[in-house]
């Protein structure tokens, strides 16, 4: 491949008002798009060598159209929306980045928990409303819910999970960590249990695990019936791990008491999605990366992965 690359990054939009052209015309002819997976992607594809994308789908229809595609590069960790096996087939390296918002989700995460234990959001609403003497006669339905000794469930105990479980001890939290069912675990902890262990005995359940063929649907009915109807489940990893169906019959129906997200399993949510009417169901659009320092740590790490494709070094991201 010569030295000056096509460069194109079909969603810049994602990352926000971050300088990027300064980063990428370095290597060649740098172009910009605001895609959607609506969009014919694959008719944007043909002259370029590398792709820069974060919610893009990339399937064989994409790959089949792109001769001279030679890297994909992820703005982010998950993959799964990334056809591994045409990509192979047609010659095409794929890179994430991992760990580079390890902090900003976790942040995220825990302002998820507090606020579901103390209604902030709520509250401040209602004063908003003119509603402060009402509040402070009848606080029954808005009381605070203490962290102490509370049990934090997690699913997925990578460096967000473990960043989490460590905020969440300095609160004077426990924490269990479920096993995935049908995967298997090398590493020993006496600090794993099984899965509907930890939702029966959990207070908050915080999900931080990929999505794969394994956790798709994982959290469905039938467990989240497992659970104190008192439970509250949050999710920052990927909108299919839960099944949302479900979910909206849970919280309508008081099987658990509440749920914060920062992905669906369609993002943006249809018009008509049901979990957004209910009260008891907090989202937030899939922001939980998005921090400035996370923005740089990742470009920083995009960058480098370009370089090492180059010098011949990628490893990237494999199908099993």
């Amino acid at each position: 491949m010569e030295n000056k690359l096509k460069i194109i990054f079909l969603d810049r939009n994602t990352v926000g008002p971050f300088e990027l052209k300064d980063i990428f015309s370095k290597y060649g002819e740098y172009t910009e798009f605001n895609l959607t997976n609506d969009d014919d992607v694959a008719s944007y594809l043909k002259d370029y060598d590398v792709v820069i994308l974060n919610r893009i789908r990339l399937g064989k229809k994409e790959f089949e159209k792109a001769p001279n595609l030679k890297l994909v590069l992820l703005t982010g960790t998950g993959f799964n929306h990334i056809d591994l096996v045409a990509a192979k087939e047609h010659g095409v390296s794929i890179a994430n980045v991992a760990g580079y918002s390890t902090n900003s989700v976790s942040q995220l995460t825990m302002t998820f928990l507090l606020n579901e234990l103390t209604k902030v959001e709520k509250l401040s609403q209602k004063v908003k409303e003119n509603k402060w003497n009402e509040l402070s006669i009848n606080m029954d339905n808005y009381y605070h819910v203490d962290t102490e000794d509370k049990i934090l469930g997690i699913l997925g105990y990578g460096n967000i999970g473990q960043k989490v479980a460590e905020y969440a001890k300095s609160f004077g939290m426990k924490v269990m960590v479920a096993k995935i069912p049908g995967r298997k675990y090398t590493d020993n902890s006496d600090n794993r249990y099984d899965l509907d262990e930890v939702l029966e005995k959990c207070d908050i359940f915080s999900i931080h695990a990929p999505l794969t063929d394994l956790t798709k649907d994982l959290i469905n009915l039938d467990r989240m019936k497992k659970m104190k109807k008192s439970a509250i489940i949050l999710n920052l990893g990927r909108g299919p791990i839960i099944n949302e169906e479900d979910l909206y019959y849970a919280l309508k129906n008081n099987i658990i008491a509440s749920a914060a997200t920062d992905v669906m399993t369609t993002e943006p949510p249809k018009n008509d999605c049901k979990l957004l009417e209910l009260d008891n169901f907090t989202v937030t659009p899939h922001l939980a990366w998005k921090s400035q320092k996370s923005l740089e740590r990742l470009f920083a790490a995009i960058e480098n992965n370009l370089n090492l494709f180059l010098e011949n070094k990628l490893i990237g991201v494999e199908s099993k």
